[in-house]
């Protein structure tokens, strides 16, 4: 009978344990969707203070010791079937925020995620029974964990290195070594070197045995140099270990039909709920509800990377001369805040602005928008478009990364029958993304709003579940378990 794989993801935050962004819904829904073809899976993260408290959270009794920090192993559930094992270290992670506090990044960063990089690869013949295939390590907080695994010899698990998000290197001084403490041939020009500082990017990079990343757009972006940060010429280097595939969606949790977040449920067959939402969230939101006049959302970071210049710089035209509604929630940096409040406070009942993150108000307003804007500068992969499109949503977004990959440009009817599902644009500038938001305006008044409607229930039944992406990720350990 041939061996059941072995997979443990590694992994800053983890849903629904620990988030702060896309990372977290990955890291908790994708070693659920390898559990179900039959992987013995597993999870491994940092111990933060507000997961250990969880109450299926509970002390496993094994210590670990890295240099002079102590840790302790914890261990919670994702489901029956997929243990979450947390790194306690009070040291590094008994803190208010997993990265940062008001707004500034922890400075010891770099020696907490060392410390938690060395102490799993520590855990991992600490777990019961026989040590992972695989560990499957995600962006630069666990890329130290691809050298770590290779230090412990060919008989050690087989370290596949995910990039989320090219644009964070995880940069450290020359003065870390000591903290990272590898070897001292790992930090020159072909391993941890960046510019005279260490990535903890480019060891996961460098010393993975295979490079992921979150769609195949995003995997062919990072080999330029508008994309790759730096690093492009490395990637065309390792290219040949290097696959893009597109994150997935847990319809478990997005999912129009049994949402306890939305206050009417519906299908694809039936959009009625779906207007009840709409109705429900603009009377919350005091936005005032004219016929004709589509509500275009976005729920994002607020930050440079999504776009945000695009909609401040479009908003006011959107509001005027295309009578449009605008609803916008999260929290991000100071001047994205700022310019979008100003918007929001110029035009009451028009645009609505709540800077906070919500996950159950985030559900309402994909059930409630007509639109979701997605104009971002770089995008690897992207969950709004996905989820939109599931709430029967029409995304707008920039032809760029992941986004894509998952959207096409209506323009009609595809060759293969299918609808076309959204909107895109190409140049980051203002006038290409008012140019899209106009054509999706003229789409949602065609007709009395009748190919519209049927766009946004074929949308529906897009399918990006997790189940094709872990089937994907699977095909690669098994070469890589059958060629070691």
């Amino acid at each position: 009978m041939p061996k059941r794989l072995k997979v443990i993801t590694a992994a800053s935050e983890v849903t629904p344990l620990a988030q702060t962004g896309g990372l977290a819904e990955v890291a908790g829904s994708l070693p659920l969707a390898f559990a179900d073809l039959g992987v013995e899976s597993a999870v491994i993260m940092p111990g933060y203070s507000a997961a250990l408290a969880r109450k299926d959270v509970v002390d496993a009794g094994i210590d670990l010791v890295v240099g002079e920090a102590e840790g302790r192993l914890y261990r919670g559930k994702l489901s029956e079937d997929v243990p979450v094992w947390l790194i306690r270290c009070d040291r590094y992670f008994a803190r208010d925020g997993l990265y940062e506090a008001g707004g500034e990044a922890y400075p010891d960063n770099i020696d907490r995620f060392a410390f938690f990089s060395r102490a799993a690869v520590q855990a991992l013949g600490k777990l019961g029974g026989a040590p992972p295939d695989i560990v499957l390590a995600n962006d630069w907080q666990t890329g130290l964990m691809m050298p770590y695994l290779l230090l412990e010899g060919p008989d050690a698990p087989k370290g596949v290195f995910v990039i989320h998000n090219q644009g964070f290197l995880g940069l450290a001084p020359q003065e870390k070594k000591g903290v990272l403490g590898l070897p001292e041939s790992f930090y020159g020009l072909d391993g941890l070197e960046y510019f005279g500082l260490l990535s903890l990017l480019k060891a996961g990079i460098v010393y993975s045995r295979t490079l992921v990343t979150v769609s195949p757009t995003y995997a062919k972006e990072i080999q330029t140099p508008e994309f790759g940060h730096g690093l492009d010429g490395l990637l065309r280097e390792h290219s040949f270990k290097l696959h893009g595939i597109l994150n997935g969606v847990d319809y478990n949790v997005w999912n129009p039909e049994s949402d306890p977040s939305i206050p009417f449920p519906y299908v694809s067959e039936n959009l009625e709920g779906k207007a009840r939402c709409r109705a429900s969230f603009m009377n919350m939101a005091g936005l005032s509800d004219t016929p004709g006049s589509p509500l275009f959302v976005m729920v994002s970071r607020l930050t440079a990377q999504k776009g945000i210049s695009l909609v401040v710089e479009a908003a006011q035209d959107m509001l005027d001369n295309l009578d449009a509604r605008i609803a916008v929630l999260g929290t991000g940096d100071a001047w994205s805040q700022t310019q979008l409040k100003e918007l929001a406070d110029a035009n009451p009942g028009r645009m609505w602005l709540k800077l906070d993150f919500s996950a159950s108000l985030s559900h309402l307003m994909m059930a409630a928008a007509d639109f979701v804007m997605v104009p971002s500068t770089y995008e690897p992969c992207g969950l709004a478009q996905l989820y939109a499109l599931r709430y029967g949503a029409v995304p707008v977004v920039r032809s760029i990364g992941g986004l894509n990959d998952t959207v096409r440009d209506f323009a009609g009817r595809s060759p293969d029958g299918r609808w076309d599902n959204g909107f895109k644009f190409l140049a980051f500038n203002r006038n290409a993304f008012y140019r899209a938001v106009r054509r999706a305006t003229e789409l949602y008044r065609q007709d009395g709003g009748a190919v519209f409607s049927q766009m946004c229930s074929n949308n529906m039944l897009e399918n990006f579940s997790w189940k094709t992406s872990a089937l994907s990720y699977y095909s690669l350990f098994l070469n890589i378990v059958k060629s070691a």
